[in-house]
């Protein structure tokens, strides 16, 4: 069959007008569309395919055949087909044979039969448009070559079949077969299996259903599981796993003692039990749904009551709320019978994205809205990518862009059009606050209020006797010009350096800061969540934008689920007459969670996998395509899958179930012949060691040093930001607020998220990126860290606060200091040699460097917050 495509500079002219979002004029569209209807005769003549390549050459000399064999085959196969033939295809490009070169891929046809010198090939190959090959230009002798085989016509061995592709992830294949993960759930037995007295002696028996598939991986390649961790670190292991805190060293003495499976078994339910654990997992929770407390952009504004969202992820992880409850709580808690406070709340997940809040095109931010809310839900609940389907059919998965818009009709009703005042053009909200004071809140606030007042006048009858003493100085024509209320307040702070005293000057500078931050940050009403809110009960008709702009409207299309997954154009039920709302969402949520739904349980499944081993069973977590990676143990993902669902999605099921199998439980120590065969442990012969996230390190370092406040709930606070980072914000004095020093050291999870601006310790070790979901953080090693952990002032005032407990503790000899502290900091005996060197190093900061005792102690107590033993988890 034909397929019309738009020619490429006028779909290049669409895409240019996407990306910058600007509103298309009248002019423009018509030229555009003048453009594709002249060009129109000639799209039905466009093939795109090989196979329908009927273009023939004429029958080659001897001569043409031998130079092809001879010259062009050999270098075609050393310096192309790697990325250009039957295994890959980049850019949909083949150069085995030459249909595929007339025929081209995703830029157009490769030779240009009619003008031969013009050809795609050749402008590649001498680095014009396209620099090919991407890691190196050709010698000057090879692109003659070339050259000289396009001017004879490009001659290829007559009679010649193209190879069958060998289709990898980055291409399409060509049969309809479904791909693994849009195929049903199988229910699975757990795998018979034969031990060797190799794999008995090390590994011990493998017992557990989780053991059974990946022995059966490591049997194939001869391969032998290592053997299990020690106590202590499979008690840091677990402790930083479900709580994100290290274990004190009573925690870890009774772990020692659980001699017993039930010992252990009870010591996990211990863990599960703690409020740490909600922290913890909502922490992982928030950084796929891309949490912030701000828009973004370059006003970066607040999100108001933002952080009651994050409370509420914290609860449901504490409470065990199964996690279809909690999808359908996010996606559709106020469309719920049963809806309260919290699922309202829930709801805040669609406002947490990026928000242009004066947009160019505010039509076209709409779009871009309702995206985010698309393409985070597809990554986060279906490991699919649907972005790429806004524009055009998806290049990879099977996913027309028709499915995007009939997707995006589920939730297109939940933006709420507004009109700003002073402008001419339409603009939208994201901030839809509800109430959601209990009368105990409403009591708190209103104390809240009352403080606030308090503190307010107590700064104004600060600045005005300041401002008083600065006027009494003013000559009578000063006094004269001075009657304009914001004249005299220029004159009165340009004039009072000089009259003020030092301390009075400081007094009334910080006075006028603190003002104009508490009236920045003023009390607003009572209560109130971020929260979704419908049009009403009946939702905007939906099209496909053509090139996914939105002032392109295409053909209609009814809301429905993926094709791939099924299809289907859903009734609504209707709701109850007290919910204004469409009942689209909640139609969506049912069906996300429906068990007939393959993607739902295995994402959720490989997620709990990934942020306990390191990685996911599936590496690419939020992509299950064809683009992403093919799970290691499709078996052992589709029985937990399966599992899970049958135990009514309880995730403290499954972290428990996962956490007594051996698997968890192993070393992570290296083994020559395993490393040699599985470098990168896709057979799981190991547990992988891994850097602790910038959240679990700020805590460590607050436990360590006695200064975590382990207060939870409630709005963020603002830990100490250097003055420097905030110089790069266009206005440093309102850029973060200050807290109360007993709120700076709570828990990373409570700290304020500015996309704008980042905490020192937090950017430098790989915090989450709040602009899209982030699946996975990937750990960095560079020298920023070194130098935050040694330099910083957060590890410096650590190191001297660390000081200060060993001796409120009574570790006051030398030797019981060194001690202590490394025992802090390791959560493991000291050996007595560890004691002399640290004792040593103490004497030898004092005797060689002229260091005060108070001094060597506290960089010692430095160097201890810089050991990779605490930095790292085996």
């Amino acid at each position: 069959m034909t397929t019309c495509r738009l020619p490429l500079t006028t779909s290049h002219a669409l895409d240019t007008s996407k990306r910058h979002s600007q509103k298309w004029t009248c002019g423009r569209t018509l030229l555009v569309l003048a453009v594709f209807v002249a060009y129109l005769p000639t799209l039905a003549a466009q093939e795109t395919s090989p196979a329908d390549v009927q273009e023939e050459q004429t029958t080659p000399s001897a001569a043409d055949v031998e130079f092809f064999e001879q010259k062009i085959r050999p270098l075609l196969t050393a310096k192309c087909l790697k990325c250009h033939g039957p295994e890959k295809q980049r850019g949909g490009l083949r150069l085995d044979h030459r249909s595929f070169l007339i025929a081209g891929g995703e830029l157009g046809p490769t030779i240009d039969t009619e003008s031969l010198a013009d050809s795609q090939l050749l402008r590649a190959i001498r680095y014009e448009d396209l620099e090919m090959p991407p890691n190196g230009q050709l010698p000057a002798d090879e692109i003659a070559l070339i050259e000289d085989w396009v001017q004879r016509g490009a001659p290829w061995t007559p009679g010649e079949q193209p190879a069958p592709a060998k289709h990898d992830a980055h291409t399409r294949p060509a049969d309809d077969t479904p791909h693994w993960a849009y195929q049903p759930l199988q229910q699975l037995t757990p795998p018979p299996v034969q031990q060797t007295e190799e794999s008995l002696r090390v590994a011990g028996p493998v017992v557990h259903p989780i053991d059974r598939f990946i022995e059966r991986r490591l049997a194939e390649q001869n391969l032998v599981a290592n053997p299990p961790a020690t106590a202590r670190t499979l008690a840091r292991r677990l402790h930083y796993d479900l709580l994100g805190l290290p274990p004190t060293s009573e925690e870890v003495a009774e772990f020692t003692g659980c001699q017993s499976e039930s010992a252990y078994e009870q010591y996990l339910d211990n863990l599960l039990a703690r409020p740490e654990y909600g922290e913890q997992w909502g922490r992982h929770w928030l950084d796929l749904v891309r949490y912030a407390e701000t828009n973004g952009y370059e006003r970066d504004g607040p999100k108001p009551n933002a952080w009651r969202y994050r409370d509420y992820v914290i609860e449901a992880f504490n409470a065990d709320l199964p996690y279809d409850r909690f999808v359908r709580e996010q996606l559709a808690g106020d469309e719920l019978s049963d809806r309260s406070t919290s699922t309202l709340i829930a709801t805040g997940y669609y406002r947490l994205g990026i928000w242009d809040d004066e947009p160019a095109d505010p039509e076209q931010a709409y779009y871009d809205s309702l995206d985010d809310v698309v393409a985070t839900t597809g990554m986060v609940f279906l490991g699919t990518s649907m972005g790429c389907a806004r524009c055009h059919d998806h290049k990879i998965d099977p996913i027309p862009q028709a499915d995007y818009y009939r997707m995006l009709a589920f939730f297109h009703n939940i933006y709420k059009d507004i009109r700003v005042a002073g402008f001419k053009k339409t603009a939208f909200t994201l901030n839809t606050q509800t109430e959601v004071a209990s009368p105990e809140e409403i009591a708190m606030h209103e104390l809240r209020m009352r403080d606030h007042k308090t503190q307010l006048e107590q700064l104004q009858a600060v600045v005005s006797r300041c401002e008083q003493t600065v006027y009494a100085s003013f000559s009578n024509p000063e006094k004269e010009d001075a009657a304009d209320t914001n004249v005299r307040r220029q004159m009165v702070r340009k004039r009072a350096p000089d009259v003020l005293a030092p301390e009075e000057l400081q007094e009334y500078e910080e006075a006028l800061r603190e003002l104009r931050r508490m009236r920045n940050g003023r009390v607003r009403g009572t209560a109130q969540a971020l929260t979704i809110k419908e049009n009403g009960r009946e939702a905007p008709e939906t099209f496909v934008l053509i090139r996914g702009n939105a002032s392109a409207p295409g053909e209609p299309v009814a809301m429905g689920f993926p094709q791939i997954l099924g299809g289907g154009t859903p009734e609504v039920e209707p709701l109850p007459d007290d919910i204004n709302s469409s009942g689209r969402r909640t139609l969506f949520a049912n069906w996300l969670v429906d068990g007939n739904n393959p993607l739902a349980a295995r994402v959720i499944v490989n997620r709990v996998w990934q942020y306990h081993f390191g990685r996911g069973l599936v590496r690419s977590s939020s992509d299950f395509g064809r683009y992403g990676d093919a799970p290691t143990h499709p078996e052992l993902l589709d029985y937990l899958a399966t599992e899970l669902i049958r135990h009514d999605w309880q995730l403290k099921w499954l972290h428990k179930y996962i956490l007594t199998s051996r698997a968890y439980r192993m070393s992570s120590a290296d083994n020559g012949v395993a490393l040699d065969v599985d470098p990168t442990n896709n057979l799981m012969w190991r547990f992988d060691m891994r850097r602790l996230s910038s959240e679990e390190l700020r805590d460590t370092v607050l436990t360590v040093t006695g200064q975590l406040n382990a207060k939870m709930h409630g709005p963020s606070v603002y830990s100490q930001i250097p003055d420097e980072v905030l110089q790069s914000s266009s206005r440093p004095e309102d850029a973060w607020g200050k807290s109360a020093p007993a709120d700076q050291v709570r828990r990373t999870v409570y700290v304020f998220v500015k996309r704008s601006i980042a905490d020192p310790v937090l950017s430098s070790f790989d915090s989450a990126d709040t602009d899209a979901s982030c699946p996975v953080r990937f750990s960095t090693t560079v020298p920023t860290q070194a130098l935050t952990t040694l330099n910083g002032r957060f590890f410096n005032e650590q190191a001297q606060r660390l000081a200060e407990r060993l001796h409120r503790e009574g570790h006051h000899d030398e030797r019981d200091f060194v001690k202590a502290a490394i025992e802090l900091a390791t959560c493991r005996p000291v050996e007595p040699a560890e004691v002399a060197r640290g004792t040593q190093l103490i004497h030898d900061w004092q005797a060689k460097d002229n260091v005060s005792r108070a001094d060597a102690e506290r960089f010692f107590c430095l160097l201890t917050l810089n050991l990779n033993e605490l930095i790292y988890l085996d």
